[in-house]
C-alpha cells in the first residue's frame, strides 16, 4: 500500500478562484534575457544593479548581497 499527498481545498473556494499556473514571465512581458542583460548593463554602467534573481543590490566586485549571485 502506498500513501499519496494531495492538497485539499474547500468546494467554495475552488470554485470562486480559477486555478492559475504561477509564471516566472508574462506573456509579452519582458524576456529572460531582457532582464539579465538589463542588469549586466546596469553594472556595466554604474557598477551597481538590482539582482535579477531575488530583487537585492548587486554589485560588480561581490555580486548579490541577498543571494549570492554573480553575472560574469
Amino acid at each position: 500500500m502506498t500513501a499519496v499527498a494531495t492538497e485539499t481545498r474547500d468546494r467554495a473556494s475552488a470554485e470562486s478562484q480559477p486555478e492559475r499556473s504561477a509564471r516566472l514571465f508574462e506573456p509579452g512581458g519582458p524576456t529572460l534575457e531582457d532582464v539579465v542583460l538589463g542588469a549586466w548593463e546596469e553594472l556595466v554602467a554604474d557598477g551597481r544593479a538590482e539582482c535579477p534573481v531575488c530583487g537585492s543590490a548587486m554589485s560588480l566586485l561581490t555580486g548579490c548581497e541577498g543571494c549570492g549571485a554573480e553575472l560574469s
